[in-house]
């Protein structure tokens, strides 16, 4: 008896997907309480009956749930009755249940049970109906019918073409259980580039329908229908041999290669098989829902992950410079754990692709990471390449790649008329079996490709379009505020979390009769951690209001390690041209990672600094130390033929920051300078170890002089001097006379 269901309530039933996984998620649910007002019924007692869920109907299957509500005070078996699907023409198709239930419902209680029904091309939901029968072994078809359900009243609107096939295994191995069978759901496709080249990656999960673990069949085969009616044979590019246990889902990598013309609208995704001299369709899924770009600063689901994890990709920014060499490009991906399960941190490459001749240029981020990503987290991967002159970054794509383990898979296609036929079969859909027949269909075209077997370790997960790329800031004109001795904030993993790195003293030093001068900077790292840390290489210079880069090089010799509790000075030297005024005092300092990325670098900071000001008076800095002269005198000695100047100090030397230095720290130098300005001899000293300058009054002795260097215009300059890989710098300090 079939009639109509009226604002009926009743308790609502969770109804999981028919499909799991990442790809895509089918939109199944029970109806909710009261939501069963215009759908019709097939009643078999007073309160109890037989209904229609949302179905999905594809090229060649249906998919649908019925809800059995049991309104009586027993339990109902639902093994008593059976379902299967019919159309206008008559024909019947056996209808098979995806999932594994008893069948069994409670009292008071409903279930929702799904199944599937393999479908000649071309069936209209119009014409489809859902018949549902009781078993009764007295009728010739052993079948008493109770009615029918129109499938029109439920399908899911403009799931027409939902991108997904059912596929019984059987029909390719007849050795297989009678249940065999897959549920093939289109995921994302991708058009990349690779050796000049392009392809089409499309992602496929794959369930197991059947009571037992399955793996693809050997001779099931994959090719694209583009709108012309060219075919392009692909191949499983990775999860071929994987086997798929029973309600399961896996992700298969389908790859083919196209010609760079090939429309992509229209296009199809067709699984088939060789039937001797002729090739078999088994079903087609629409690709107009699966091909897929991603526009700058757009989240996307990450794919090919497991049930439960939910991580997104995102192009977060695109930067570019116009230089000599071509265009230099930076584009920072942010992997985002947005779901509720620890998830693990693949291994990941770009490249950029750029016209339609298959041209691309390949980029990494090599930067040490965690294993995985905690819910929440994210990881930042930057990647840098070159691009030919004249190409524009806007109309470029940037191609995300995983690394993996290789696969294969192998695929086979011929050209010509290819063609379908079929006839009624009988099966078990869990609760009755049924009879019917199909009809076939035909088709043509030409076949691009062969069969092959393919093996490759990486594939691709995203394509970003990179339109709204933006063109680099010059970095002096973009650094923050600085305060120099204050932490330096740095965005990326340039030093370890457990260290602050802060920027102490910066001064320009000279370079006698070299055309050029030289800034040395002292960067104060302490250790806040409980263990011996690595003491970091910072990557850094000193950009001008120009543009101009002047890289860091660091002391010719520094330790290894950094001690927990502690801090370290080390010192890094910059050559400077000799402009004068005020281009050679502001400056941008830029700590970078040129060591993670494949070229170019990332910066991680840029700080506004300035040169800071020698000291006039009687209290000179040299980090960690301070001298104050008190008093100060410069006579001199003769014996044995020669002359000696003798320096007299009276001074204060402070420690002012407990930090460690080492004998790589700078030294002193006192250098005499004739009245004609000539260098008539240098004395050495220190800060550190047995020979240093102390407190208190002492005497520097300049000896070795002849006569004709004598005069009443003798100077001696106090330096501070590093030892630097460009040659010793030199800071004047003090003059005296």
């Amino acid at each position: 008896m079939i009639r109509q269901l009226t604002s009926i309530s009743m308790k609502q039933t969770s109804l999981a997907v028919l499909l799991t996984g990442s790809l895509m998620a089918a939109s199944w649910a029970a109806p909710a309480p009261s939501a069963h007002a215009a759908n019709e019924g097939v009643f078999i007692s007073k309160d109890s009956y037989f209904m229609l869920n949302k179905a999905t109907l594809s090229s060649s299957s249906l998919q649908f749930s019925v809800l059995f509500h049991n309104g009586e005070g027993q339990t109902l078996d639902f093994n008593k009755y059976g379902v299967r699907v019919t159309d206008g023409a008559g024909h019947s198709y056996t209808a098979n249940l995806s999932e594994k239930k008893s069948g069994l419902v409670s009292g008071g209680k409903e279930e929702s049970f799904r199944f599937y029904a393999n479908l000649p091309a071309g069936e209209n939901a119009a014409d489809l109906q859902v018949d549902v029968f009781r078993w009764d072994y007295n009728k010739s078809d052993f079948m008493n019918h109770l009615g029918e359900l129109p499938v029109s009243s439920v399908i899911q609107e403009g799931q027409q073409e939902t991108p997904e096939e059912i596929i019984s295994l059987r029909t390719l191995d007849s050795t297989l259980a009678s249940d065999a069978s897959l549920a093939f759901q289109l995921g994302q496709s991708v058009r990349v580039t690779e050796n000049g080249k392009w392809y089409m990656y499309t992602q496929v999960a794959a369930k197991n329908l059947g009571a037992s673990s399955v793996k693809v069949p050997a001779n099931l085969l994959v090719r694209l229908v583009d709108a012309n009616g060219l075919k392009y044979t692909g191949s499983v590019a990775s999860g071929a041999d994987t086997a798929i246990l029973p309600n399961q889902s896996d992700t298969l990598t389908l790859k083919t290669l196209i010609s760079k013309g090939m429309p992509t609208s229209g296009l199809d995704l067709e699984y088939y098989y060789l039937n001797q001299t002729e090739d078999v369709s088994l079903g087609t899924m629409s690709m107009n829902s699966s091909l897929n770009t991603v526009a700058l600063g757009t989240k996307t689901s990450y794919a090919g992950q497991q049930d439960g994890e939910n991580v997104t990709a995102k192009a977060s920014s695109s930067t570019y410079s116009i230089q000599a060499d071509g265009v230099h490009v930076q584009t920072v991906v942010t992997l985002s754990n947005d779901g509720e399960v620890v998830a693990p941190v693949p291994s990941l490459t770009a490249s950029y692709q750029f016209g339609d001749s298959g041209s691309s240029v390949s980029s990494s981020d090599n930067s040490a990471r965690n294993g995985f990503l905690a819910p929440k987290e994210t990881a930042t991967y930057y990647f840098n390449a070159t691009l030919p002159t004249g190409v524009d970054p806007n109309t470029t794509q940037l191609v995300l790649w995983q690394k993996a383990s290789a696969g294969t898979g192998s695929s086979a296609g011929s050209g010509g008329t290819t063609g379908t036929t079929g006839s009624g079969t009988t099966g078990n859909t869990g609760s009755g079996s049924t009879t019917g027949n199909s009809t076939g269909t035909t088709g043509s075209g030409s076949t691009t490709g062969s069969g092959s077997t393919t093996t490759t370790g990486q594939q691709p997960v995203a394509v970003f379009l990179l339109k709204g790329a933006s063109e680099a800031q010059n970095g002096f004109t973009t650094a923050v505020d600085y305060e120099l001795g204050t932490k330096l904030v740095l965005g990326s993993s340039v030093v370890n979390p457990n260290l602050d790195v802060s920027l102490v003293e910066l001064h320009a030093h000279e370079n006698d009769d070299l055309g050029y001068k030289t800034a040395i900077a002292k960067y104060k790292i302490t250790n806040n951690g409980t263990s011996t840390l690595a003491l970091p290489e910072l990557q850094n210079e000193l950009i001008d209001n120009k543009g101009n880069a002047y890289t860091g090089s660091r002391q010719s010799a520094a330790a290894a390690q950094i001690t927990p509790g502690s801090s370290y000075v080390v010192s890094y030297s910059y050559l400077l041209p000799n402009k004068g005024g005020d281009d050679d005092k502001s400056f941008a300092l830029n700590v970078y990672d040129n060591k993670s990325v494949s070229e170019g670098s990332v910066s991680a900071g840029t700080f506004k600094v300035a040169m800071q000001e020698a000291e006039t008076g009687d209290t000179i800095a040299i980090y960690p130390f301070s001298l104050t002269i008190n008093d100060s005198s410069i006579g001199w000695t003769y014996s044995g033929g020669t002359y000696s100047y003798v320096l007299s100090l009276d001074m204060d030397i402070t420690h002012e920051d407990q930090v460690i230095v080492d004998s790589n720290f700078s030294g002193i130098q006192f250098e005499m300078v004739d009245s004609l300005g000539r260098i008539v001899g240098t004395q050495d000293a220190a800060l550190m170890g047995t020979a240093k300058l102390t407190s208190g009054s002492q005497k520097v002795t300049i000896s070795g002089l002849k006569n004709e260097q004598v005069s009443s215009g003798i100077v001696v300059n106090m330096y501070e001097v590093i030892n630097t890989p460009n040659g010793t710098a030199k800071r004047l300090l003090k003059q005296f006379k």
